[in-house]
């Protein structure tokens, strides 16, 4: 069976609210790239990608969108669908980078396959350990009060782990962690809830270890990326002077990356993301690395769409991660999103059933950008 249509689309998702965070100022819409692959005997696979990550991967909905048209496009036509690895040594010869075109093929083929042998992509990826996956609740940038009321949403909903965005200013982010530190208090939930925060590599070490251990005081148990990407040595010397686990997330793309970081002892824990990884098989890879190195791993995504969410839960659960931030599509209401089929409850998002990504997927609701057929 062999791939005998390409085509891509776009949708911008807009965000209800926008979020800020340190990398990424603040995002109003996602900017999404949808890729659909049908194979000659009709049936198709669908992927969707973030497009709007140039602060993490240096992508833009543009440039995904050209490197499918003209590059990996005219490569995947007449191949046999089944052939994963053959695919992906390919490009991994046509193209550096690129992370989340790559992704994009990966998914859908990975979509079209369980379609095919009707199976799920957990199935593909060795069987369920679980069939939902619990997630953390993400607090943006905002003010105490807003943080406080997300705060009391998040655990009426049955979050047990909250994040906050963390950043530049000092004061501010102490209050917004205290009030946070209170709603918990006050439901009676001590420390049942993960209480964590993200500085997304907006301090330099000595800053985030001054930051790090006031906001201890408040019982912050987690701290993901506390300064630059490419600083491990800072990394390793906040996690050697906080009580805090200290969590690498830009840091580590790669398996190398991965490897690096487990040997140095640079973090207590890997954030890892299929749009940094650029496929479902180097996403594995670096799983197997954390779990050869025994560094526990979490599994996480951009803020994305239904249908990109849906293929990191199918990933998750087949998985041996510790945790998972798999709720990416909580700002993007139903209507606005032209994938359907993922439901969420008491704090976890359940794993769909169907075949695939066991999503669907309203074509209407698309602008077509580009197909190109045998």
């Amino acid at each position: 069976m062999l791939i005998s249509k390409i085509d891509v689309f776009r949708r911008d998702l807009p965000l209800s609210p926008p979020f800020t965070h340190s990398s990424s100022g603040t995002v109003t819409h996602l900017k999404e790239v949808y890729l659909r692959i049908t194979a000659d005997s009709g049936v198709s696979g669908w992927s969707e990608v973030r497009g709007n990550c140039e602060y993490v991967t240096g992508d833009t909905p543009e440039r995904v969108a050209a490197v499918l048209i003209h590059t990996i496009g005219p490569a995947l036509l007449g191949k046999p669908v089944l052939n994963r690895n053959s695919i992906n040594a390919e490009l991994d010869r046509l193209i550096t980078g690129n992370s989340a075109a790559r992704a994009a093929v990966d998914i859908a083929l990975l979509d079209l396959t369980g379609k095919l042998l009707k199976v799920s992509v957990s199935d593909l990826m060795g069987g369920r350990l679980r069939d939902t996956i619990p997630s953390d609740a993400t607090i943006a940038f905002g003010t105490p009060a807003e943080a406080e009321e997300e705060a009391v949403r998040y655990l009426d909903a049955g979050f047990r782990t909250i994040k906050l965005r963390v950043g530049p200013d000092r004061a501010g982010d102490l209050e917004r962690v205290r009030r946070v530190r209170s709603v918990i208090d006050k439901a009676g939930l001590g420390r049942d809830v993960l209480l964590c925060v993200d500085a997304n590599q907006g301090w330099t070490p000595k800053q985030a270890v001054l930051r790090l251990k006031e906001l201890e005081a408040f019982g912050v148990e987690w701290a993901e990326q506390p300064v630059p990407a490419s600083d491990l040595g800072g990394l390793k010397q906040v996690r050697n002077q906080v009580n805090a686990a200290v969590v690498a997330d830009e840091s580590c793309r790669t398996p190398a990356d991965v490897a690096r970081i487990a040997a140095e002892g640079s973090a207590d824990l890997v954030h890892l993301k299929l749009v940094k990884a650029g496929s479902v098989a180097n996403l594995q890879r670096m799983m197997a690395v954390a779990e050869s190195f025994g560094l526990p791993y979490m599994l996480g995504q951009m803020d994305e769409g239904r249908l990109a969410t849906a293929a990191l839960v199918q990933i998750a659960a087949a998985s041996r991660a510790s945790h998972f931030e798999v709720w990416g599509f909580q700002r993007v209401r139903p209507e606005d999103d032209p994938a359907s089929g993922l439901s969420i409850s008491n704090g976890a998002v359940h794993v769909p059933d169907g075949y695939g990504l066991g999503v669907t997927v309203d074509e209407s609701a698309l602008e077509p950008v580009f197909s190109m057929s045998v």
